[in-house]
């Protein structure tokens, strides 16, 4: 089953990397770059540490199966907002999944998320009417990893969010994983990604 990625609101500035194909990751890198750093000459080495991210990530996430992915710049001007989402879609060739009801899957979703982690960690959640209802089931937790600037090795506490998300006519799942840099404010932030979750569409 081939479906459409689901669809939803983020906000602040965001751009969009591309990842049908090496060349789409690269020319998708550039034009954000040119949007966030407008050229300057005075910012040459912090686009290339910050094309050397993004492609690092977008890579990953290509290798692991995303069909979209986002990075955040700012939230509002003066804000920085270090975030990203990776949106993945499987397709699932199977016609006992396709005779399943919306809360046959809600049930595998929420059964399947129930062993991991704190249940306090996880958000049930229903959008939209009838016609476009989206089951959302959050898993989130904290990971540390080691960062490579230059000749400097640092080490940060990242929040991540798998958001699982079921949705009817046709049966569909899909994946959206949210992760930052910002873990002091943990609680903040997950209520962001929550906030965006809340948007979404997925005709």
């Amino acid at each position: 089953m081939n479906v459409g990625a689901p669809r939803f609101e983020l906000p602040g500035k965001w751009g969009r990397i591309n990842l049908r194909s090496e060349a789409s990751i690269q020319r998708s890198i550039r034009r954000v770059l040119d949007e966030v750093t407008r050229r300057r000459d005075d910012l040459v080495e912090p686009r290339a540490e910050l094309r050397r991210r993004f492609q690092k990530a977008a890579e990953l996430a290509k290798e692991g199966g995303a069909t979209d992915f986002y990075v955040a710049f700012q939230l509002v001007p003066t804000i920085p907002l270090p975030a990203w989402v990776a949106v993945f879609t499987p397709e699932i060739d199977s016609t006992d999944f396709a005779s399943l009801g919306l809360g046959e899957l809600t049930q595998f979703l929420d059964r399947g998320m129930s062993g991991w982690g704190d249940a306090e960690a996880q958000v049930r959640s229903t959008t939209a009417g009838p016609d476009d209802e989206i089951h959302a089931v959050r898993h989130s937790w904290r990971r540390v990893a080691d960062v490579v600037e230059g000749d400097v090795e640092q080490r940060f506490e990242f929040v991540e969010a798998d958001y699982w998300l079921a949705a009817r006519d046709p049966n569909r799942i899909a994946l959206l994983t949210f992760s930052t840099a910002l873990a002091d404010y943990e609680e903040e932030m997950l209520a962001l990604f929550d906030a965006i979750v809340s948007t979404l569409r997925w005709p």
